[in-house]
């Protein structure tokens, strides 16, 4: 029987027949895959964890041996096993290797470790990241061949919730190493120095998370151009550790519980600063967070490319009402990236005033980072000081107290402010969460007004 749900004139496949042609689609497409030359179909497969490239040995015999000589090896999956992971050593037979990831937390494979690192040394690996978690990086140490190396470019090193010390060994020696990633290590003053004594060509550095540096002494480090500190909240006896970075160019320091001490940073052209308020408890003063933070801006007054984050302007503030003289600025870049509240607004003010070669302003809304103002008011009022009359704006504006309260008119109010504070100012990027969609009607007037180009950009926040 005809179906009578067809269209006239329009012919319907059979579920077979679309079957059927599904799977020719399917097989044209492996086919065309497969025509590509082994080095391309191995770099394509160097992207995708190792276990899922073996898989593609069951597409035919073609496939067979094809991601046995993959650039690169990847075992993101900590429940990875030994067995799978010996196996796949032994068919591997690459002769150079790009890169080797390991990521595990199991116990057992504690005793393997060593020779899975010598085998990616073996194939002169140029990228060797180690991720290891818990009770493996607590139970293992460091060979001393790991830390002699002429092949290896880039370092990576993850040890989660341990107490591992990198590099204890008098020496290293990674002549090639140009970048270098610690994360969440434990580090004394002289393992960090004998890394860097063995890293003559070390262009960047990031410290994520770890601690026990009480001096970072980059000055022998001649071609280091990149520094990145995050949360370094293991600072002994709440001293702030001092860098002598004299070479760096980029300086990122990010959320850290204490600012650094900069020492020398004479050749920095970038920096991007921000830290991490818990309170101001007995251990933590505003007062010494505040000279601290000031004397960082101070050896940053040559930086022509600036970011601040929101706890820093807070504590900018606290100078600021308190009348503390601000150094000067030849930053021609600024990025804020603050929420719009009543407690970053003086230390903005000042900022923008002492920086009178300004060219460019970039607000970034987006700071998860921030803590909560009343904080800062808690501090003020013990102080002494009067809250209705410090936070009240010069131009009449009554500013949201919370983040949670600011509504499209202190959007405008608040790039107005920058504006009235700017001389030299040629462009202003506004990034703001989509539902201030009432300030997109007021660009065309401010930026007609100040006769200043600004770009708006908005976007949904993350749930």
């Amino acid at each position: 029987m005809a179906d009578d749900s067809a269209t006239p004139g329009v012919r319907v496949p059979s579920h077979r027949y679309g079957r059927h042609y599904h799977r020719r689609k399917i097989k044209e497409a492996v086919d065309s895959i497969s025509s590509l030359p082994d080095v391309i179909l191995q770099h394509i497969l160097s992207f995708i964890p190792t276990k899922l490239a073996i898989t593609t040995s069951l597409l035919s015999k073609r496939w067979r041996h094809v991601w046995c000589d993959t650039p690169s090896l990847s075992f993101n999956d900590y429940r990875l096993e030994a067995p799978f992971i010996d196996e796949t050593l032994t068919r591997y037979t690459a002769s150079k290797m790009m890169r080797f990831h390991l990521h595990t937390s199991l116990i057992n494979n504690v005793p393997h470790l060593e020779s899975w690192i010598k085998f990616a040394m073996s194939r002169n690996v140029d990228h060797l990241s180690l991720d290891l978690w818990n009770q493996v990086a607590n139970k293992f140490k460091f060979p001393d061949f790991f830390h002699i190396n002429s092949s290896l470019k880039q370092l990576t090193v993850v040890l989660d919730f341990s107490d591992t010390m990198i590099a204890i060994c008098s020496s290293v020696s990674w002549t090639s190493l140009k970048k270098l990633y610690l994360s969440t290590c434990l580090l004394s003053d002289e393992s960090m120095a004998n890394i860097l004594f063995g890293c003559p060509i070390l262009e960047s550095l990031t410290l994520d998370h770890c601690g026990g540096l009480r001096v970072l002494d980059l000055s022998k480090s001649l071609r280091l151009r990149t520094l990145e500190i995050n949360c370094n909240i293991w600072v002994p006896e709440l001293t702030a550790m001092q860098i002598v970075a004299p070479h760096t160019h980029c300086l990122r320091l990010r959320n850290s519980k204490l600012p650094c001490s900069l020492v020398d940073v004479s050749s920095l052209k970038e920096a991007k600063l921000n830290i991490c308020i818990d309170s101001f408890s007995k251990t933590i003063k505003a007062d010494f967070l505040q000279v601290t933070l000031l004397k960082m801006l101070e050896k940053l007054h040559n930086v022509e490319k600036l970011t601040l984050g929101g706890n820093f302007l807070q504590i900018l503030s606290v100078a600021e009402l308190r009348g503390v003289p601000f150094p000067m600025f030849k930053v021609k870049d600024l990025t804020l990236e603050t929420v719009i509240f009543q407690y970053v607004i003086p230390g903005i003010e000042r900022v923008l005033q002492n920086s009178p070669d300004l060219k460019k302003l970039t607000l970034l809304t987006k700071d998860f980072y921030h803590k909560p103002g009343e904080y800062l008011g808690d501090h003020m009022d013990l102080e002494g000081f009067n809250l209705d009359q410090c936070w009240k704006s010069k131009y009449g504006v009554f500013w949201n107290k919370s983040c949670l309260d600011v509504e499209s008119e202190h959007v405008v109010s608040f790039v107005e402010l920058m504006l009235k504070n700017t001389k030299a100012l040629d462009k202003m990027v506004v990034l703001l969460e989509d539902h201030y969609v009432r300030f997109k009607e007021m660009v065309p007037r401010l930026s007609h007004n100040y006769n200043i180009s600004i770009a708006l950009y908005t976007f949904k926040p993350q749930s």
